[in-house]
């Protein structure tokens, strides 16, 4: 008898992934924002003049994939590129106006958050929390 594999914590971390993933998309589309374009805005928040490299790397993001990404946003006015002074080789990307103005907006991130979190107490929020990053943490190495 083999292992049920739909009952395994990685099928139901892809699963909640993807629904919260799916629910927050839907979320943002009213601001005209997808939820990657959504994760590299954050990014840009924590820090402006980020290269497209940096980027790239902590996003997880193939090279293509980051390029596409951000010529998306550029074209539409979320972000804008701009070649580093000591490196022309090296871009960096900056916030437009509309980029800096999405930063407020957070409602959608905390009602998904709310949704999946429902009818759970404090305590097991802040366990489910300590458990999630204990497995990730097992990653790491």
């Amino acid at each position: 008898m083999g292992m049920d594999f739909s009952d395994s914590p990685g099928s139901f971390i892809v699963r909640l992934a993807h629904t919260m993933s799916s629910e927050l998309d839907g979320k943002l589309r009213p601001y005209g924002v997808t939820l990657s374009q959504w994760t590299l805005l954050k990014q840009v928040w924590q820090q402006e003049g980020r290269s497209q490299v940096e980027l790239q790397e902590m996003l997880g993001l193939e090279a293509a994939t980051i390029t596409g990404l951000i010529q998306r946003m550029t074209n539409l006015g979320l972000v804008q590129r701009q070649p580093d002074p000591n490196d022309k080789r090296v871009q960096r990307v900056y916030l437009t106006e509309r980029g800096r103005e999405l930063r407020g907006v957070t409602a959608p991130i905390e009602e998904v958050n709310a949704r999946a979190m429902q009818g759970f107490t404090t305590d097991e929020q802040e366990f489910f929390i300590r458990l999630l990053k204990r497995a990730l943490h097992n990653f790491d190495e």
